[in-house]
């Protein structure tokens, strides 16, 4: 323990006080030697002896009181050391301190600008999801327009074409729209998630309103998953849940998109996407998948 101010004056007061019983005690003993000298020759032997004994008592103090000192100087010595010891301990913890402000303050700013990039990263993706809403607004018009046509040309040629025909022809249509489908699913199998993609856009530029579509959509968003595009399939995921709410592959669409929300930023966003599968999906397996993503979350 560092020493106080207080027991450094009573070391010092200690020390003072051995030296001036030193000095007294020579004083005694030369007074003493002086006496004798003057008045040995009218004194007896036996006081003498006894004067004599007095003096070799007094040296033997001296030597004592000596040795004392020199103790006392010993641990006065100590004693600085270990003050300067404590010091340059104090002086050591201080630095450390001032270091690990130092990398709190780093990383604090740190924090500041990767907060200010995620609002403005949301930002982003709220106008693309806009954007992505109004062109499916605008699709949907177009091809509830391409509906009607396709109602009204059937009433009139059914008067010039054979209904044996017509039949076979949507047949043949259908078995083609399949067969994409069935080829684009297949690499998806596969694992060739980049040839898969490209087949998928084919296929539902080709035919956005079929009974696949759905499934495709989901598909090509889970290849862009698998591509690593997140922010792509963040925006594929949310505008397929929208747009296919009865969809099979919804529960597992919003835990990847809570996974893609996770690889790119803060976890806030997946959390409550991870949480939204787990009340609404509570039996599914992408349910599940979403607890032990929490959990993993929680541990971090």
């Amino acid at each position: 323990m560092p020493i106080t101010i207080k027991e450094k004056d009573a070391v010092n007061k200690k020390h003072i006080f051995h030296y001036f019983k030193i000095v007294s005690l020579l004083s005694l003993c030369i007074f003493t030697f002086s006496f004798l000298l003057s008045g040995c020759a009218q004194m007896e032997p036996d006081t003498i002896h006894h004067l004599k004994i007095q003096v070799r008592n007094l040296n033997k103090k001296v030597i004592n009181l000596s040795q004392n000192s020199t103790d006392s100087e010993q641990a006065l010595h100590q004693t600085q050391v270990n003050v300067a010891n404590q010091g340059a301990k104090i002086a050591s913890i201080k630095s450390n301190l001032s270091s690990l402000y130092g990398k709190y303050e780093i990383i604090s700013h740190d924090m500041k600008l990767l907060q200010t990039e995620f609002r403005n990263y949301r930002i982003l993706v709220n106008k693309e999801l806009i954007k992505l809403l109004k062109k499916e607004k605008f699709k949907s018009s177009a091809i509830s327009k391409q509906k009607i046509t396709s109602k009204i040309t059937p009433k009139i040629a059914i008067v010039k074409v054979k209904p044996a025909h017509k039949i076979s022809v949507k047949q043949l249509a259908l078995r083609k729209e399949l067969k994409e489908y069935g080829s684009a699913k297949s690499y998806y199998k596969k694992g060739s998630y980049k040839k898969a993609l490209a087949l998928f856009k084919k296929y539902l530029n080709k035919y956005p309103q079929s009974q696949k579509s759905g499934d495709a959509n989901y598909y090509k968003s889970v290849s862009n998953f698998k591509l690593k595009n997140y922010p792509v399939s963040i925006l594929e995921f949310h505008k397929f849940t929208r747009l296919y709410p009865k969809n099979k592959h919804v529960a597992m669409a919003i835990y990847l998109q809570g996974i893609g929300f996770s690889k790119l930023s803060d976890p806030s966003d997946a959390i409550i996407l991870f949480k939204q599968v787990i009340a609404e999906y509570g039996s599914s397996k992408a349910a599940a998948l979403a607890k032990s993503a929490l959990e993993k979350l929680a541990k971090q």
